[in-house]
């Protein structure tokens, strides 16, 4: 190894283990508890620990400790919060839009959702090359269902999806394309509206 590259492996070490922005926040928080109690506890306290000739020799220190740590502090938990926050709100967005497809599910969607309440099963095999089933499962309103570890089964091209519980919680007989009191004339029209491809797998 030459020299120049020893120094800059040795000057890189030297800039990792001074640099503060690494430690975590608790330390900060510890060394502003410390210098905050040295400088802001009564004399009497100090006295009996001993740390009462503390400030007058090195006050100065401590003080700069003081300030630092809690400044850092404040920073990080400033950081922190705006973090949570964006988070909070992007969770809040990603929700809304999820709900908005939801309720705005075309007849073809629709169809592909009543096959759950057709077979009373959480689960069916369906066709994920077929471009509405596609669709719904990059919407993340269906979901392929996990068999093996992190794998799935597949036959042909047809695969075990259910309904995403998420979806479940917001679905109503509404966005199914169904009323609540259907009459025997929407019965058999949903019936006939089945998706093209229930007639080629045996339910």
């Amino acid at each position: 190894m030459g020299v120049v590259q020893y120094l800059k492996e040795t000057l890189e070490h030297l800039k990792n283990l001074f640099d503060l922005t690494k430690l975590p926040a608790k330390f900060f928080f510890l060394f502003a508890v410390i210098s905050g109690f040295i400088l802001f506890a009564d004399e009497s306290i100090l006295q009996k620990i001993h740390l009462d000739k503390l400030n007058d020799s090195y006050g100065w220190i401590v003080g700069l400790v003081f300030i630092a740590s809690s400044g850092l502090v404040i920073v990080n938990f400033t950081i922190w919060l705006f973090k949570y926050v964006r988070a909070k709100l992007k969770i809040r967005n990603l929700k809304k839009g999820f709900i908005e497809r939801l309720k705005n599910l075309d007849l073809h969607e629709q169809s592909i959702l009543r096959e759950f309440l057709f077979n009373q099963q959480t689960s069916i095999e369906m066709p994920i090359d077929d471009p509405v089933v596609s669709g719904l499962l990059k919407k993340r309103i269906l979901v392929i269902n996990k068999q093996f570890g992190n794998g799935f089964m597949m036959t042909g091209s047809y695969t075990s999806v259910s309904i995403n519980e998420h979806a479940e919680k917001y679905l109503d007989s509404k966005d199914f394309g169904l009323s609540e009191n259907l009459s025997e004339e929407e019965v058999l029209e949903v019936k006939q509206n089945r998706p093209k491809w229930v007639n080629k797998w045996n339910y």
